[in-house]
């Protein structure tokens, strides 16, 4: 029993977030033991929604920047109504994902846009309703706050808008590389 005057409770245990006990921290990743990265070309051609041509293809090793490059590529290759455009994006683009696209592919296809993501996106809506397959690339994703309004507004709600006319921007893609530089607000 408490003495007159004290509350009579100790408190013995934090009641707050704190860290684990024999936690590790700031230690680099081990991504051949994480278990959702860790994954060699068999392994990861096993995943069943895969078609049996594809499981048993050949594989080769790449990169994030390189396999966004192959992929684009290879949309622009099978698809003449897919176009590629935003600030640099004929040059190589900010982290080069986008090298020898123009060259391969054309002026008409993958070109530069003026500075202006809301211009970007909202010329990519445009495109989409008209049927082309349209990629549009904001050069870092902390630049998309001017083109909110057109993402949220009119690309999300433009088959609502179109009314019985059919359209739809099913065929927008909007491209926003994150995290690439250490720095930023996403």
């Amino acid at each position: 029993m408490a003495g007159a005057g004290s509350i009579g409770y100790t408190q013995t245990h934090r009641l707050y977030s704190t860290l684990p006990p024999n936690a590790r921290l700031n230690i680099s990743t081990d991504y051949a033991t994480t278990p959702l990265l860790a994954h060699s070309s068999q392994s990861a051609l096993q995943n069943p929604e895969l078609s049996p041509e594809v499981r048993n293809g050949t594989t080769k090793r790449m990169n994030l920047f390189q396999s966004i490059n192959d992929a684009l590529s290879l949309s622009l290759a099978e698809d003449d109504s897919v176009i590629l455009f935003g600030e640099d994006v004929a040059f190589g683009g900010v982290f080069r994902c986008s090298m020898k696209l123009a060259e391969n592919y054309g002026s008409e296809r993958v070109f530069n846009t003026p500075l202006s993501e809301q211009g970007i996106v909202g010329f990519a809506i445009g495109a989409a309703a008209e049927g082309m397959k349209a990629v549009a690339e904001i050069q870092f994703a902390d630049y998309v706050y001017p083109a909110f309004d057109q993402l949220v507004n009119e690309a999300a709600k433009f088959r609502y808008r179109d009314g019985t006319e059919g359209r739809h921007v099913g065929g927008l893609t909007v491209r926003m590389p994150c995290g690439g530089v250490g720095h930023g607000a996403l």
